[in-house]
């Protein structure tokens, strides 16, 4: 094994499977290993898409390989390559018209054209020798015919365009923690306590690309909690992306029961809510408190979904727990993508639904 990193997993995939990419890995040439993708190693290894996906992303992991997009041209019979990216860049040419050399076109740049590829980011620490004696054993080894598959577009893969948005560095996740412990205390004040919460929101929801926020605004009857800004817009954006523009606004509770537990957040905190909403361009509102939302809440924010889905703006009002931010911050499930959970869960009006429902159906992608 040239990358020894490949040990850890030999017990849980095929140990041959492991070796034999290991192998290609290391032998492949540098302007082949800017552009690897899932399809290229599944076809290559005659696997199965998701287990070529498994050793990828275990790859990156390790640091060996690093996440890229390449942007092809989306005009019938071209697919001409247009660019690569990382996912900053990518980020800000996503939505916007390319032009195309090879066929003389403008087209669109979206998640349809834009596939994942990898870069081999390390080469094994091995001497070249012990790599020539490899290759000289293997020699006959069949070339790959297939580079890329439509498999391998972001629009395929609705996990890694939120992603794109929602990555935060362990540094990030660190933080995350820690301030979840803060929440307990020890204060010496009300404003304290409730300040502890609003670090976390406010830390939690820039870790969102673009997104920037504040505890100090105030109208002439409110004073925000957190107010977060996304001022961008986008058609291609995820829908929970869309609810974000121009501004949300988060509601921090950090009340306790005398036992410990997380307080359910009073009724008057939604119809608080919903009256601030009604007089901005908000179209999502989140209650962000220690204990999950009551059913009458619920039915308050459902109503107020109603009198809203049919106009330009909608007005979506969710609610964040201590068990959520479990979900979050300790099991480290993307932000957005439990977000679009959430709306999808009130806009339904599905009182039994849990996240786990939906995580399920990849079992039968």
């Amino acid at each position: 094994m040239f990358y020894r990193q490949f040990l850890k997993i030999i017990d849980v995939i095929d140990e041959s499977f492991v070796k034999d990419f290991d192998f290609w890995l290391t032998t492949l040439p540098e302007q082949e290993a800017r552009t690897i993708s899932v399809s290229a190693v599944a076809s290559r290894f005659e696997v199965k898409y998701s287990l070529a996906d498994t050793i990828v992303e275990f790859a990156v992991k390790e640091g060996i390989l690093k996440k890229r997009y390449m942007v092809l041209c989306s005009n019938e019979g071209c697919e001409f390559f247009y660019g690569e990216f990382d996912a900053e860049e990518l980020i800000k040419i996503l939505g916007t018209v390319g032009y195309c050399h090879n066929c003389g076109n403008e087209f669109l740049i979206s998640y349809e054209n834009s596939l994942i590829v990898y870069s081999r980011a390390k080469n094994p620490n091995v001497p070249e020798d012990v790599i020539k004696r490899e290759i000289v054993k293997r020699i006959g080894i069949r070339e790959n015919e297939i580079n890329f598959s439509l498999a391998d577009s972001l629009d395929k893969r609705p996990k890694e365009i939120f992603e794109l948005y929602y990555h935060p560095a362990e540094s990030a996740y660190e933080k995350l923690v820690q301030l979840k412990l803060e929440l307990d205390g020890p204060f010496a004040t009300k404003k304290e306590k409730g300040d502890a919460l609003e670090r976390l929101s406010l830390f939690l929801f820039k870790q969102i690309k673009n997104i920037s926020g504040t505890n100090r605004i105030k109208t002439f009857t409110n004073q925000f909690d957190c107010t977060m800004r996304f001022s961008q817009s986008s058609i291609i954006f995820p829908t929970i992306m869309k609810y974000m523009t121009p501004y949300f606004i988060v509601e921090c509770k950090n009340e306790l029961e005398s036992d410990g537990k997380g307080k359910t957040p009073s009724n008057t905190y939604f119809h608080k809510l919903s009256d601030i909403m009604s007089s901005n361009s908000a179209q999502l509102g989140i209650i962000l408190s220690r204990g999950s939302a009551s059913p009458e809440d619920i039915r308050i924010a459902y109503n107020n979904y109603l009198l809203c889905k049919n106009s330009n703006y909608q007005k979506i009002m969710i609610s964040i727990s201590d068990e959520d931010l479990d979900i979050l911050i300790d099991k480290r499930i993307n932000l957005l993508e439990y977000l679009a959970f959430k709306v999808d869960v009130l806009t339904m009006d599905a009182r039994n639904a849990t996240f786990e429902m939906f995580e399920s159906n990849k079992d039968f992608q």
